[in-house]
């Protein structure tokens, strides 16, 4: 048993999933971490190790709340005996001390931040959804804002009131904000007529219309959070920002300037106390105005990153700008000089889509490149809490990665191939060598470098062409690298899955959808031999690092081995669905397989059997990462977003199980000890049970018995907890069927059973259980009684009969 568990073994180390799938975002004021909604939770990042710490939400699974003794288990909203389905969140805000959600069932929620459970449910009494909703500054209030009953509700939830309904403006407001300073009494939000609006909820009047913008307004900032704050600024899609000022009669807002920016904005904050604003624009360019001059400088320009919401903490001095595809950029801001200067510190992935290829570089496999279905691709750094770089440069989907070192090619479906190589200046980045267009005439779908150094590599496209590249270096620049079309053959009929190099970087092998799997010189582009015998396409080929063999995949549920020699099929192993991707492992003695159900199996190349299977992936898995350098240690990722990390824990697993073994031995040598001494029974009881060992816990009940002690049993059985209960029930069961211990077993069950029939609100046992433990004695006693009834029913016809035989013989004497 030993040898089969430590066989081999791997374990998910790390977890990388989706937290933000866009609307409401938030920061901490402290700056670790950063709120994020997504679907029906709303998740808490850390932002130093992009990790999901907690998650709020009426679905959270709590896995520290287990079954209490009544059966009845916890709900994640804190709630007992109550179930809820899915409900999703269509807003929150956040305060120092709670966060509250608003549902699509019309429920606003309040939580607790700092123990993660629900507060306080009630019914948010708008005619539609709310869309927007935010915590006052003392943290006190609450204001939502509705989605078809164009109303404004401020709500008291310490006692559980709504305070007033402002209706006085054409909704719903997707801006929405309180007077920063606690001494005013001030809510502004932003009509559906662009118009800001300002009330006194004390006094539940308008004070303010702002009219000036034409479109959506974006972002609203105050200057400071004084009370007699005199400057308030907003940004619009109508490209313009206003500056406007209140009144020394503080009667109303006016604007005092209005600032044409050429760009549709999408966030302002105020920093440096008030002297500089930050502007986000739409099209990812950052700008700085000087509050006093009124001088606008580019902090950067235009991106590659469209921009959809601007955060600021003032604590740390950090600005985070978060785009349309939910990631998250947090940059440095600097205000000791005039103009602020803003450095890249961290990237946050918040949604992945599709994870479609994957693929190792740098020194010791230290960076991972990723590639999601999208025009960016990611480059985490794994040693660095998996921090993240958006790279840029592709017009479309990248579909394929390869790399050699410190050199990385991707493809996608702008039928482009771009090189890149690592930054030795700075940590996490890839700098653009080369790239051309128009490679190949439709998508590229794989791609693959040469082993031991990139001399060439090798594309193939959808329409079953493939081109092998010869990659040079320039002599005198040594940073200058090239590639030029060494030959382009027609590889296959359909579309080509994936192309691969053998190790010796002679060999060139391609999988297609036509059925085939091919093999090639790499040099001379003549054909070696063709793989036939899988029913279905091919998705993946890979030759063995060690033996003169080939790997391939099919979508007909099979794993091939194939001779390189002759190109005959060797082996064959079967799996339940669709096989996307297949690797080595451990020097080729192992085989992982990734599946479309999204289950990773492993197999042992030499017994043909699959010594571990797991289930981490929800949906198809695309792509597998090994590590060529340590080999003990790869990442998957697939259509369920999540990138996973898994480690070799053999070792740990074979040390636990010795250690396991080894306790047992010492506890089974205890327990003879204690049984041979007569002592401790009630410790040597118990350990019979934790031992599953039904004849010892007989012997000791047997041996109060023969003292004629019920007492010291039923005390035995009283001591127990519910485990220890669990085990003696089927400790009991084992000694029903025997006659000979049925008496035992019946007094055991009695003491078990007592409990739970005088006090039916409490089941220690399910149904189950009872069932299986009562059918020997049921059937025990049914055949008895039977027997019984069929020695009654004999006597009854016995005794008929003789009184039958007395009346006759008492006729006859009478005549």
């Amino acid at each position: 048993m030993l040898a089969s568990v430590a066989e081999k073994r791997y374990a998910a180390e790390a977890r990388y999933t989706n937290f933000y799938a866009g609307n409401d975002i938030t920061w901490s004021e402290n700056g670790e971490h950063i709120y994020c909604l997504n679907g029906d939770v709303v998740n808490q990042v850390d932002v130093e190790t992009s990790q999901i710490v907690s998650s709020f939400g009426v679905n959270v699974a709590n896995k520290s709340e287990s079954v209490g003794n009544a059966g009845k288990s916890k709900s994640a909203d804190g709630l007992e005996g109550i179930e809820v389905d899915e409900d999703n969140i269509y807003c929150f805000a956040m305060s120092s001390e709670h966060l509250v959600t608003a549902h699509g069932s019309g429920l606003l929620r309040l939580w607790e931040l700092s123990t993660q459970k629900l507060v306080k449910l009630w019914k948010s009494q708008h005619k539609g959804p709310v869309v927007r909703i935010e915590f006052s500054t003392c943290g006190k209030f609450i204001c939502t804002s509705g989605g078809a009953d164009a109303t404004l509700r401020l709500w008291d939830f310490a006692n559980n009131s709504c305070l007033c309904a402002l209706k006085d403006f054409p909704g719903p407001s997707l801006v929405l904000q309180f007077h920063p300073s606690p001494l005013k009494s001030e809510i502004y939000a932003v009509g559906a007529d662009n118009t800001i609006y300002c009330w006194n909820y004390e006094t539940k009047t308008l004070l303010y219309k702002m009219r000036g913008h034409i479109s959506q307004v974006t972002g609203l900032s105050f200057r400071n959070a004084a009370a007699d704050c005199s400057q308030l600024v907003t940004v619009s899609r109508d490209k313009v920002l206003i500056v406007w000022q209140r009144t020394e009669e503080a009667s109303s807002w006016m604007q005092s300037k209005t600032i044409p920016l050429y760009e549709e904005l999408e966030g302002v904050t105020h920093i440096a106390d008030g002297a500089q604003l930050l502007v986000a624009c739409g099209s990812g360019k950052l700008q700085q105005i000087d509050t006093k001059t009124w001088k606008i400088r580019d902090l950067f320009v235009k991106t590659e990153f469209e921009i959809s919401r601007l955060l600021y903490c003032s604590i740390k001095q950090q600005l985070a700008l978060i785009t349309t595809e939910q990631n998250i950029i947090i940059y440095d801001v600097n205000t000791e000089k005039e103009s602020a200067e803003v450095k890249l510190v961290k990237q946050l992935v918040g949604y992945n889509d599709e994870i479609l290829d994957m693929c190792f570089l740098g020194d010791k496999d230290r960076y991972l490149a990723v590639a999601t279905n999208s025009k960016h691709f990611k480059l985490y750094d794994t040693e660095q809490n998996m921090n993240c770089r958006l790279i840029s440069g592709h017009s479309d989907t990248v579909m394929s990665l390869a790399a050699s070192h410190n050199l990385l090619i991707s493809v996608g479906k702008d039928c482009s191939i771009h090189l890149w190589k690592l930054s030795y200046e700075t940590d996490c980045l890839l700098e653009p060598l080369t790239q051309q267009s128009k490679c190949h005439t439709a998508s590229i779908g794989c791609v693959a470098i040469t082993h031991n150094g990139a001399k060439a590599f090798a594309s193939a496209c959808q329409d079953g062409s493939m081109k092998v590249w010869q990659l040079s270096r320039d002599k005198q620049d040594r940073n200058s690298y090239a590639f030029s079309l060494r030959y382009a053959a027609l590889a296959h009929d359909k579309e080509v899955n994936c192309v691969t190099y053998a190790l010796n970087n002679k060999i060139l092998a391609t999988a297609s959808q036509d059925k085939t799997a091919k093999l090639w010189n790499a040099d001379t582009n003549v054909l070696l031999g063709v793989l036939r015998g899988h029913t279905r396409g091919v998705w993946c080929v890979r030759f063995s690092p060690v033996d003169q063999i080939v790997l391939t995949s099919s979508s007909d549920c099979s794993l091939r081995i194939w001779s390189i020699a002759n190109f005959s099929c060797l082996k064959r192993l079967e799996q339940e669905c669709t096989i996307l991707r297949v690797e080595f492992l451990d020097h080729g003695k192992f085989i992982l397989s990734a599946a479309s159900d999204g289950l990773l199996k492993l197999w042992n190349l030499k017994t043909n059997i699959c010594v571990q299977s797991i289930d981490e992936h929800s949906d198809r898995v695309w792509s597998v990462a090994v590590s060529a350098c340590s080999n003990r240690f790869f990442y998957t990722g697939g259509a369920d977003s999540k990138l996973i990390r898994f480690d070799d824990v053999t070792e740990t697993v074979r040390n636990e199980a010795l250690d396991k073994r080894q306790a047992i031995l010492q506890q089974e040598q205890t327990l003879h000890s204690l049984l041979h001494a007569q002592e401790q029974l009630e410790k040597a009881f118990k350990l019979a049970l934790t031992l599953d060992k039904p004849k010892a816990s007989y012997d000791i009940i047997c041996h109060f018995m023969r003292k004629r002690d019920a007492a010291a049993v039923r005390h035995l059985v009283d001591q127990l907890n519910m485990d220890q209960r669990l085990v003696l029930l089927q400790h009991v069961k084992a000694w029903g069927t025997n006659s000979r211990h049925s008496y035992i077993a019946n007094l055991v069950l009695r003491h078990l059973l007592g409990d739970a029939l005088l006090n039916t609100s409490q089941r220690f046992y399910n149904n189950g259980n009872l069932v299986e433990v009562l059918t020997p004695y049921v059937q025990r006693h049914f055949k008895r009684v039977s027997e019984l009834n069929k020695d009654l029913a004999f006597m009854e016809f016995i005794v008929k009969c003789i009184t039958q035989l007395l009346g006759a013989s008492k006729l006859n004497r009478k005549f």
